[in-house]
Formats: C-alpha cells, structure tokens, sequence
C-alpha cells in the first residue's frame, strides 16, 4: 500500500447505505472501549453500527484535559465524522460521567436543528446510562452534582492531577461475574482531576431537538451513581424523559449486557420511527 495515503476498503458508491444509525457510545471516565466491547457486539449482531472511543481526559493527567476538551474530542471525532463524512444517523448513548461531555457535543446535532440547515443526518437520540446530566454553561463543574464534592469511592491526587480509585470493584463491579470483574479492574485507567474541575459545558437534552428524543436508563442498584442521585438529577432538569429501569449496579454492560442490549435496541427502534 502507497504511503502517506489512506485507502478505504468500502467506499459509499459500492454498497447500499445502512438502514439503521450508528450508535456511538461514550465510555465512562475510567473505562475504554473494551469494557463494552460484549455489548457493542450485541448490538453489532442485530444490525446497528457502533463507535466507540477513548476519552482525552481518561488515563491522562499532562496536559491538563477540561470538560471542554472531553466535548470537543466528541464532537469533532465521534460525531461529526459520522453524521457529515460517513452520512449516517447517529444514536448517542453516554455513560456515568460521559453524559456531559456527551450531551454537550450533541448540542445543535439535533434531527429539527439538521433540516433546518438542509443537513441529510442527524443524531436521532440520546440514550443516557446511569449519566450524570449537569445543565452546564453556568460555570459549575462536575462536582456539583455531588454537593461540590467527590463521590466517596474518588481520592484526588493534586500532584499528579489525576483522580483515583484505590478499589473501583465495589463501586463499578459489585453485581459483574468475579472473572469478568478482576479483568475489568485491571483494565479500568485513572481519568484526569481537571475534567471534574472545570466549567461543564451547555448540554443538549434540553434543546427543543431532542424534546421526546432523551432517554434514561437507571441503574436501581447502583453503588457508584445512586439510584436516588439519579431521580435527582432527572428530576432537577425538569424536562420530559423516557425512563427505564435496569435492577444493576452500575456497569450493566458487563453484568447484564444482553438486557441492557434489549433496553437499547427498543429505544433505538422508537428514535427510529420518530
């Protein structure tokens, strides 16, 4: 292969365009691509494309990575990409702390907003999973959420600007198989202090785009975002959501994935025909 060149092996005009969106999945602070790689191909195997993608400020303290930085990356590499080169529809599904940087990508990616700049896609949806939601653009940062502090399973290291979870099993992995959660343990990455402490940015779910096009999965046994902080956060954005239940902790993904794919694909369906 020619160098400094890149090929694609599919190109549009020799294939029929997909009938579904892409669902582009954020991963959690601590957590990469391969702690939803079962659940990817779940939802793979019944037709549905998906992206996924590592986090600026996950495992990485220097440069200093902010909440902007995480929103940006989003925007201009998980959807952009999709919705304007590929010109696919896009489902965004965000988890734990990725529903801000998310959300905020999503701002203006809207069907209504599209049309209205004659765009052909658009993000159909957004599919938040146990997320945290802040309404952002008001200067407070992720830790407000908690009351202005840390959730208690998070030590700060200022030194190293990152934050820490000396033991992320009980939190994360309480209800995961042993095996699978030992691996996931091992494979989760410290995320960068600077992302929790810098101003979040405007979400979207409160655009008139995404009106009926948010959803919620709560996480009714979850020891990391609470099942009552959940019905909080909900409850603060005062919008309407569509709400389902997962009786989890709060990585589903990996201890009940074929039901969180289940959950997934009916809202997709509903996006879908909307």
């Amino acid at each position: 292969m020619p160098s400094g060149r890149i090929t694609r092996f599919c190109e549009h005009s020799d294939m029929a365009p997909l009938s579904h969106p892409i669902l582009v999945l954020v991963p959690g602070a601590s957590q990469s691509p391969s702690h939803y790689a079962y659940l990817l191909h779940l939802l793979q195997s019944k037709g549905y494309g998906t992206l996924s993608a590592l986090l600026p400020s996950t495992g990485s303290n220097a440069p200093p990575v902010t909440a902007q930085d995480d929103t940006d990356y989003v925007r201009s590499r998980m959807l952009l990409p999709v919705l304007d080169v590929e010109e696919h529809n896009v489902i965004l599904i965000t988890h734990s702390y990725s529903g801000m940087p998310g959300s905020a990508a999503a701002k203006g990616l809207g069907k209504a907003d599209r049309v209205a700049q004659k765009k052909k896609t658009s993000i159909l949806g957004q599919i938040f999973l146990s997320a945290l939601i802040p309404k952002g653009g008001d200067g407070k940062d992720v830790t407000a959420m908690f009351g202005g502090q840390m959730p208690p399973h998070i030590v700060v290291d200022e030194a190293e600007n990152m934050l820490k979870c000396p033991n992320p099993k009980p939190p994360l992995y309480q209800d995961v198989p042993e095996e699978t959660a030992e691996v996931a343990v091992a494979s989760c990455m410290n995320p960068c202090l600077s992302s929790w402490t810098t101003p979040c940015p405007p979400a979207s779910w409160d655009e008139q785009a995404f009106q009926g096009r948010c959803a919620f999965i709560r996480t009714t046994q979850d020891q990391c975002i609470p099942y009552d902080i959940q019905n909080m956060m909900i409850e603060s954005t005062k919008q309407e959501w569509i709400l389902k239940d997962l009786d989890s902790g709060h990585c589903p993904q990996l201890s009940q994935p074929e039901r969180l794919a289940d959950i997934i694909l009916e809202l997709v369906n509903h996006f879908e025909t909307m």
